[in-house]
């Protein structure tokens, strides 16, 4: 079973004039000119040959916009902050984008339930300051923040950084209206906590990644603003501490944690030298914790962090500690950890690996790749392409993000790498995507940790939902 993706034509001028007519905002270029805003994706891996970028501003416009491009088999690719880092919004057979950046509204706040209902064009950071306003934050938060959208976050099922506290967007989203690809109006835009009435239709689309319809508005449960909020950075020697620690703090934060993260100490010199900011602890180790506690009460939970902490340094878990409590402070340690995908990408051509992975074989994938690579000739001797291999992550929720960065994108260190480093992480019981999406690339590797049931059920709603193959052709589950 297969979608229809080889009848896709680009656009035409008659095309453009057809939407020009029926007001739409265009932008119709060549694919040079459209190269740098959206035809490349955030760390310039991959590129895309479109020649034209709609700019609805209504979900009626996009029921238009996709019930002409259905009839007349024009493959669309929706886009939002365009941040993603597996070329899921990339026009990859020269498709029209769809852009959301202007269907940006926030139709409602329930301030009594807790529930927004925003457009898909909510950048992320701008909404949870509109909600903060009220007493209540929007309950992912991601390093791209300031440029990512609330319609890219649901569609990618976006982790983010507080999966500890507040969970994943599966379980917050209350509701979506979804734009089919025949231009059919999905309205599931429930903001009720609970519903048992039928199937939960819009799960389907959680994580989709416009390959089933496009996404144009959002309803969320949001959480309470902390009133107290603190962050404590460990150094620890080795890995098995680090997991030692998080044990500890489970049992020892309980309610208040929201995250726990940790990085490598070539990490921490990346930042340091790629984006000048200055390292959280004085003295240099092998590992970096991060946690972050988010509370009630503010003598109550530093109660705990400091109890907390005693036991770490009873047991000979850590190295050095401090701990932020100043807002300002708090907010250049995120900022630090925040930078680590950048500033890896400024030193090199960055494969960005992104998998969910048991945190016991986390440190061993590491070993492995640096071994596979040492083998074959690509690292650790004078020349080799691949200047650094480094993981960094969410311990929390498993998610492992594992950086190969290299001379050149694909080449030897892909085909080294790849399926290799698939079949690794799917023999230990991981995923080979956590929380970037399977995008333009990763679909083929989907075997590995989807059995061939679950992928040809996935390949039967794609059928059912976009018989014409026009939404996001040849990405996700159309390359497994």
């Amino acid at each position: 079973m297969s979608t229809n993706t080889s009848s896709n034509r680009a656009i035409s001028q008659d095309d453009i004039d057809y939407f020009a007519r029926i007001g739409i905002n265009i932008v119709y270029a060549s694919e040079q000119q459209l190269e740098a805003k959206y035809n490349t994706d955030y760390f310039g891996k991959y590129h895309g040959s479109s020649q034209a970028v709609l700019f609805p501003t209504t979900t009626e416009e996009v029921s238009k916009i996709l019930a002409y491009c259905n009839e007349h088999k024009i493959g669309v690719v929706t886009q939002g902050g365009n941040s993603g880092t597996a070329g899921g919004a990339i026009a990859r057979q020269s498709e029209v984008i769809l852009s959301l950046r202007d269907m940006n509204k926030v139709r409602d706040l329930d301030v009594i339930s807790g529930v927004v209902v925003a457009e898909s064009g909510c950048v992320l950071a701008e909404l949870d300051e509109h909600v903060r306003e009220s007493g209540y934050i929007v309950p992912v938060d991601l390093g791209a923040k300031k440029r990512c959208m609330i319609g890219g976050n649901v569609s990618t099922n976006a982790g983010g950084l507080r999966y500890l506290r507040y969970g994943t967007l599966h379980g917050n989203v209350l509701g979506l209206e979804v734009v089919l690809a025949d231009g059919r109006i999905l309205d599931a835009l429930f903001s009720l906590k609970k519903d048992a009435s039928g199937y939960d239709v819009k799960q389907l689309f959680i994580g989709a990644e416009g390959t089933l319809g496009v996404v144009t508005a959002v309803s969320i449960a949001l959480a309470p603003k902390p009133r107290s909020s603190q962050i404590a950075v460990l150094g620890l020697s080795d890995f098995g501490k680090i997991q030692k620690a998080f044990v500890l703090a489970r049992q020892s934060l309980g309610e208040i944690i929201s995250a726990f993260e940790f990085w490598e100490r070539r990490c921490n010199e990346l930042v340091v030298q790629y984006e000048k900011n200055p390292s959280p602890l004085a003295s240099p180790h092998e590992f970096y914790v991060m946690i972050e506690t988010r509370g009630s009460f503010e003598r109550h939970d530093v109660e705990k962090m400091d109890a907390y902490l005693e036991v770490l340094a009873a047991e000979g878990l850590v190295e050095e500690t401090k701990v932020f409590r100043d807002a300002d402070e708090m907010e250049r340690t995120w900022l630090f950890r925040s930078q680590m995908a950048e500033a890896h990408a400024k030193s090199g051509c960055m494969h960005v690996y992104d998998f969910s992975l048991p945190s016991r074989y986390q440190h061993d994938l590491l070993v492995a790749v640096k071994a596979h690579l040492t083998d074959a000739g690509l690292y650790g001797v004078a020349g080799a392409p691949v200047r650094d291999v480094t993981i960094f992550g969410h311990i929390g929720d498993d998610n492992i993000h594992l950086q190969v960065v290299a001379d050149e994108y694909g080449g030897v260190v892909e085909e080294v790498m790849e399926p290799w480093v698939y079949e690794w992480v799917g023999g230990h019981g991981g995923s080979v995507a956590a929380e970037h999406g399977l995008g333009m690339h990763k679909g083929k590797f989907l075997k590995y940790s989807k059995s061939p049931v679950v992928i040809d059920t996935m390949k039967s709603i794609k059928q059912m939902l976009d018989p014409n193959g026009i939404m996001n052709p040849g990405k996700h589950v159309e390359r497994a």
